[in-house]
């Protein structure tokens, strides 16, 4: 492997990642937006007014992972909710081979060493995992520490670190911080192999307090970064195994966040006190606890809530788990104020669709080029702020792609997303039609009922509705025959297109 050169820039605070959008408006309501709930922390339990049903279990799974099929969903009711919680919280840390060939069940053959298809492996996961809470959590952290294979340069060492946020995400924080500090891909992203004692590099020290930890202008000073730098001096790469360099090293005292610094027979164990030193500072539980939720929650909780959050993590010794367990539990999860109110990214509207429709055999190198289209090039971020999100994901040109993804997907006969299964697969081919005979939907008014249900939680205003089923009624003729069955099969194809273009199907 031939070592980078190169210097990240000195990074600065990004935007907020998810946008707020008026409530949704539910069937009955008189079109009036939900109230906000409060920001509860206790756990959510159901009532007669207020049951655990299959929109609350859609809502988990939209959350925790990229949605589920329907039968997954009636699973998740029958069971009840705490069960179901406990499903999804299960992490086995499966992971992804970090070279070589191998093939998907339905046929398609994957090189590793191709970033398109090392990503097209992790687009399968997300949308046939078992364990959806583990692919979304290594999506958050894959953001959270950006790194790009534009300076990394090896896919395998991209894919590496997206095991490792598969094995680490709900494990502890101080492990995931010492194991992202020694990870070959961010010893070459942020130049850390480059540091050493007579020249230490600050890019690592600045990005693991400003960016990893404690946010920007939280109270370290210039100082601190330039203690922590010495500090890490000696983590290095040989090829893709990270080592310790003793002769790399600065050994002397040094004073990090008020702690003194001082290991002269072990320097490795420098970094991970700066990463002790991290810790002890509330600044960085509620930074975190503040950024996790507006991922998974919604915007901008008040401080109060942020406070409580950030020590309850503290005194569970930052157990990830145990923080998304809190999360997850909660009635400020389950409240209104949080129901459809952040932008999918591109793999939850991507990946959603695909495990909504319960149909995920494509083409998923094609997959990861229309993923990239909507404005996400996974294993490749630009800088180490990650990317703004939210609003941010909507565009002219964004929106467009979306909908000619959902137009791809539903009509996968003249698709170059298809991708024709083996005799071997368990993947199951889009077919709209088999669902509507299978629930024996015999009306337009029942079809319209069973997508908007399973697309969009049937949140869409009357009139959306209303134009649904008399686009079912009429032919491209304009005649009103629903009666001509031969156009039925397609109507309901473009059904689901013209659904999954709405507005409401891009909120999360």
């Amino acid at each position: 492997m031939n070592p980078l050169t190169g210097v990240a820039r000195a990074s600065r605070v990004s935007s907020a990642r998810h946008v707020v959008v008026p409530g949704p408006v539910l069937p009955g309501s008189g079109g009036r937006p939900l109230a906000s709930a409060h920001e509860d922390l206790s756990p959510w339990q159901p009532s007669a007014q207020d049951r655990w049903d299959a929109r609350k279990a859609r809502h988990l799974m939209r959350r925790a992972g990229f949605s589920a099929p329907g039968k997954d969903i009636d699973s998740l009711v029958k069971i009840g909710h705490k069960l179901a919680i406990d499903i999804v919280l299960l992490m086995p840390g499966e992971v992804i081979p970090v070279a070589g060939i191998f093939q998907l069940p339905h046929g398609e053959l994957i090189n590793l060493s191709s970033r398109k298809e090392s990503v097209a492996a992790w687009l399968y996961l997300m949308a046939n995992s078992k364990w959806q809470l583990q692919e979304k959590m290594a999506l958050f952290w894959h953001d959270h520490f950006a790194t790009g294979i534009s300076k990394v340069r090896y896919p395998e060492l991209m894919t590496r670190q997206i095991n490792l946020f598969r094995r680490e995400g709900l494990g502890n924080f101080r492990d995931l911080l010492i194991e992202v500090s020694a990870d070959p891909a961010m010893l070459y992203w942020l130049d850390n192999r480059l540091s050493r004692a007579r020249k230490p590099n600050e890019n690592y020290a600045r990005e693991i307090i400003e960016l990893f930890s404690m946010g920007v202008g939280s109270g370290y000073t210039e100082k601190d970064i330039q203690e922590a730098a010495r500090c890490f001096s000696g983590w290095y790469c040989i090829l893709d195994r990270s080592v310790f360099q003793p002769r790399y090293h600065d050994f002397g005292q040094k004073q990090v966040l008020g702690k003194t610094i001082y290991n002269p027979k072990d320097g490795r164990q420098d970094g991970i006190d700066v990463i002790d030193a991290i810790l002890a500072q509330p600044a960085t539980a509620k930074y975190m606890v503040k950024k996790i939720w507006e991922y998974f929650v919604y915007l901008r909780p008040s401080q109060k809530l942020v406070d409580e959050l950030a020590a309850r993590w503290r005194k569970d010794g930052y157990d990830i788990r145990a923080l998304m367990e809190i999360i997850l539990r909660s009635k400020a999860f389950f409240s209104s104020h949080a129901y459809r109110k952040l932008v999918k990214s591109p793999p939850e509207f991507v990946i959603g669709a695909m495990r909504q429709m319960n149909s995920s055999a494509v083409d998923y190198g094609y997959l990861s080029q229309l993923v990239g289209g909507m404005g996400l090039q996974l294993y490749d971020y630009s800088d180490p702020d990650g990317l703004e999100e939210g609003a941010a994901w909507i565009n002219s040109q964004t929106v467009i792609n979306r909908s000619n993804f959902a137009m791809e997907f539903i009509r996968q006969g003249y698709s170059r997303l298809r991708y024709l299964p083996s005799s071997r697969s368990h993947l199951p081919p889009m077919d709209p039609w088999a669902e509507v005979k299978k629930h024996n939907l015999d009306t337009p008014d029942k079809i319209v009922d069973f997508y908007l249900e399973l697309l969009v939680d049937s949140d869409v205003p009357k009139m959306v509705r209303s134009n649904l089923v008399a686009y079912m009624t009429r032919t491209d003729t304009g005649t009103r025959s629903w009666n001509a069955k031969q156009h039925v099969p397609e109507k309901v194809t473009g059904l689901c297109h013209l659904i999954l273009a709405l507005p409401e199907a891009q909120m999360n």
